[in-house]
């Protein structure tokens, strides 16, 4: 059936006035808009929007359409402009009403969708309008946080801001990091807490009417005492819909408290027979869970705590349960592997291991291989304190293992850092690694996982394994108390002042063994320079201090995208940062806000 002649002509003259209408709207601007939001105790909502604007002839009123509130709900309209003047309230709203008869009147407007707050526009040019409205359990109660999804500003066409403010508050105390999160969607922007308050602010202008101003909060519970409870959790409710389509990265938290503070007020739904029986159930729960809690407390004193755990292994160890050994012990530990003995220092007790210590050990090995020697002279005939390193092709071989491989990685430090003359100054190693702190990443790395050990634990030792390592130990700190002394072989007490020089105890030890058995300074006069002026040790140091620097080293782009990553990480957790331009959906309120 054809349309008739009529009806035709009626559908252009209305496609005309349509034009026409959305033509005038252009005219109208607004230049600036501030929303100031105060939230109460129970999540309601005090709301301020002052809107600075250009307003032409056309039109009779400006509008801020609240749909899709569901339980929420707006009231409680005053409108005041530049002039101080304070409109009027009209209930209901005409909007069918001229200009001049809305001017310096305000309402609110009831629609099948949900609520306008209207005002007249009044006169012409550049305009200040403060529109106050009162926003109810805008804040609910959900399983695992309180919070709210809102729009709190959508363009219509013809009336996009230029630029706009949303600040929110609490009516009494702070939002702080600690219990509040948040997320901002649709226009481009920030979001941030700013002075205890939430803060988000546009920085480009709005072009579309499916732009706007959703700002997603989470607040721990204890914030607010809602006194609207809505079903589920905050994170599937509200937190996924919002997170899908926006460039947030959805980051799982556990609740700060699952306790849920309510007020009196609004439930989101009647409990039905079977959440009653539900609720009788998880009391029922809840109590079975305390009384199992209760006797796991009776009965945990009786079981293996950490402690309790640790000393029985110390028993099994040492023979006692302080972790003392109460033996001397004359044997090298694992025939001189530093690394292994390290790894029973550090499984017993980390304290018992320095990596400053472990390096000076590695250090004063060298100079008993040949790998490193004192450059004994200087220039004006003393003591050298700068070490003569061996080129790699003379080194001998050494053993396929993690105590070869380290002494591998620090001579080749050494040789580098000593330069054509090969005599090192111990600070020769650190300023070397920081002047190529990422061509030395990968062997600080390897230098560092060997110092580490392999991990082993306190039961994973045997009692001979201890024995070696701390009956060495207590050897070297006592033998000066042993009766029957012998005087070693100075090749033996070379290796026992390797092992001091891994216990920590080196000067200790060289001051008794001096006392002991004054030729070994004759007998061994590099050990004596060594241990005396603290060579190894002032190498070590300085080793550890050019690592570190390498470790922590980061190119300019390293560094931006390090930061990047963590700003990221900040904004996606909901510590502020930028907006998304997309998602936020699943949000309340909207529906555009002009002119007409």
């Amino acid at each position: 059936m054809k349309p008739s002649r009529t009806l035709t002509l009626r559908r252009i003259v209305a496609a005309m006035l349509l034009a026409v209408a959305g033509f005038a709207a252009w005219g109208h601007s607004v230049d600036d808009l501030l929303i100031h939001v105060v939230i109460n105790d129970l999540g309601h909502a005090r709301v301020v929007e002052i809107r600075q604007c250009f307003i032409t002839g056309q039109g009779t009123e400006g509008y801020i359409k609240q749909y899709n509130l569901g339980v929420m709900d707006v009231g409680e309209p005053m409108v005041s402009d530049e002039t101080g003047t304070i409109y009027d309230v009209d209930s209901p709203w005409d909007v069918d009403r001229s200009r001049k008869a809305k001017t310096n009147r305000c309402g609110i407007n009831e629609v099948s969708e949900g609520k306008e707050i209207c005002w007249g526009l009044g006169a012409t040019g550049a305009r200040t309008y403060n529109i106050r409205y009162t926003l109810t359990r805008l804040v609910k109660s959900y399983d695992d946080y309180d919070g709210f999804n809102f729009k709190f500003y959508e363009p219509a066409e013809g009336a996009m801001a230029q630029h706009a403010r949303v600040v929110i508050e609490r009516e009494s105390g702070e939002f702080t990091p600690d219990d509040t999160r948040i997320w901002a969607f649709r226009f481009y922007g920030e979001i941030n807490l700013v002075d205890g308050k939430i803060v988000a602010e546009t920085e480009v202008p709005f072009k579309n009417s499916s732009e706007g101003i959703v700002i997603l909060a989470q607040f721990n519970k204890g914030v607010f005492h809602p006194v609207t409870t809505a079903k589920g959790t905050f994170v599937d409710k509200l937190k996924k819909p919002a997170f899908k389509g926006s460039d947030y990265t959805l980051i799982e938290e556990e609740p700060a408290s699952k306790s849920s503070l309510k007020g009196d007020g609004y439930t989101a739904s009647e409990p039905s027979a079977w959440a009653e029986l539900w609720d009788g159930i998880s009391g029922l729960l809840q109590l079975g869970l305390w009384i199992v809690l209760g006797l796991v407390a009776l009965i945990m004193p009786f079981s293996i705590s950490s402690d309790i755990g640790t000393a029985r292994q110390h028993q099994r160890l040492f023979g006692n349960k302080q972790g003392e050994m109460q033996q001397w012990s004359r044997d090298i530990p694992f025939g001189g592997d530093l690394y292994k003995t390290s790894d029973v220092l550090h499984a017993v007790r980390s304290s018992d291991l320095d990596e400053n210590d472990q390096i000076a050990a590695v250090v004063m090995r060298m100079t008993h291989m040949g790998l490193i020697s004192l450059a004994t002279v200087s220039n004006d005939g003393t003591p050298s304190a700068n070490f003569l390193v061996t080129p790699p092709i003379n080194i001998p071989a050494l053993k396929d293992d993690h105590q070869s491989e380290l002494i591998k990685l620090i001579h080749k430090e050494m040789w580098e850092a000593s330069g054509s003359d090969h005599i090192l100054q111990p600070k020769e190693l650190e300023v070397y690694m920081k002047s190529k702190p990422v061509e030395h990443r990968s062997v600080v790395h390897q230098i560092t996982d060997l110092l580490g050990g392999s991990g082993r634990t306190l039961s994973s030792l045997q009692p001979e394994e201890v024995r070696q390592v701390y009956g060495l130990k207590k050897f070297l700190q006592e033998f000066t108390l042993i009766e029957e002394r012998h005087v070693l072989e100075v090749g033996l007490w070379k290796e026992y002042m390797v092992f001091a020089t891994l216990y920590g105890i080196a000067k200790q030890v060289y001051a008794d063994l001096k006392q002991i058995w004054p030729d070994y300074t004759m007998l061994s006069p590099d050990d004596s320079l060594l241990v005396e002026r603290d060579l190894c040790t002032t190498v070590a140091t300085y080793t550890l201090g050019g690592m570190s620097y390498v470790r922590h080293y980061e190119t300019p782009a390293e560094r931006a995208a390090r930061l990047e990553r963590e700003r990221e990480e900040r904004r996606s957790s909901g510590g502020g940062g930028s907006s998304s331009y997309g998602g936020g959906g699943g949000y309340s309120g909207g529906g555009g806000s002009g002119f007409r």
